[in-house]
């Protein structure tokens, strides 16, 4: 298949996509509306068999973004390659781009999307008395316990007493990391998505949601969820730095 010469090539892999043996060819393509432009559009992906009986299979990429890249490796254990386009979306932030492809009766079907993921994974987090956040998700419940964070910093969500005071909530973020990862022992991936629990701005990250996603066929499966706590500033010397940092109201992901 030639190569439309208004796209330009993000990127160029090869790997066994069509059967366990052979090499194929595949092209990320897209569009740029201007030298300066870092957000390629148009998002093509084109999958060309080595073998030449073959018909090249192309598919929309519904994702507009930087960084964009290729990873082609064994994510469902069925000794072929999937494909992985990667990036960074476009416009709010640094959160990360992950879709999954595998070919199928001659298509290119999408087997893991990290906006479909967030749908299926909704967790919600809420302020409660004396000083604790609480998360659910799914059937696991975490716990962070803020009462050593600084009086200014606690001042703006709970009275003297530790009664919580405002009417927003912690919110979790859109996957910012989803990388793949493998076993010594394992021949195939699975993918680490993490999401930061926000606080009273997008730099208060109170913890991290980590979720082990194993791809069987066409379905995602969760092997594990956790909670990722970070250390933080509680000496005397840190309390303007908290207090500049937070006072600004806390901005909404979507």
């Amino acid at each position: 298949m030639t190569i439309p010469a208004t796209k330009s090539i993000l990127d160029v892999k090869s790997g066994n996509i069509i059967s366990q043996y052979s090499k194929d060819k595949i092209v990320l393509l897209g569009i740029y509306t201007s030298d300066n432009d870092p957000y390629p559009k148009e998002i093509e992906i084109l999958l060309t068999p080595e073998d030449e009986n073959l018909a090249p299979i192309s598919t929309i990429f519904p994702y507009s973004g930087s960084y964009l890249q290729l990873f082609i490796a064994n994510f469902t254990g069925d000794n072929k390659s999937e494909i992985m386009v990667r990036g960074i979306l476009e416009g709010i932030g640094n959160y990360d781009i992950a879709v999954v492809y595998k070919h199928e009766n001659n298509k290119l079907i999408e087997i893991f999307d990290q906006g479909k993921f967030c749908e299926r994974n909704v967790c919600i987090a809420n302020y409660f008395d004396d000083y604790k956040v609480f998360i659910n998700y799914d059937t696991k419940k975490y716990s962070i316990d803020l009462s050593s964070r600084p009086r200014e910093y606690l001042d703006q969500i709970y009275s003297p007493s530790g009664i919580v005071n405002v009417s927003d909530s912690p919110t979790i973020g859109d996957p910012s990391s989803v990388y793949p990862i493998k076993q010594v022992t394992n021949t195939y991936y699975n993918l680490m998505v993490k999401q930061k629990v926000i606080g009273l701005s997008d730099s208060d990250i109170l913890g991290v949601i980590q979720t082990l996603v194993k791809l069987t066929g066409s379905k995602c499966e969760n092997v594990y969820k956790g909670l990722l706590l970070f250390p933080h500033p509680t000496n005397h010397n840190n309390k303007r730095q908290y207090k500049n940092n937070f006072i600004k109201k806390k901005t909404n992901i979507t």
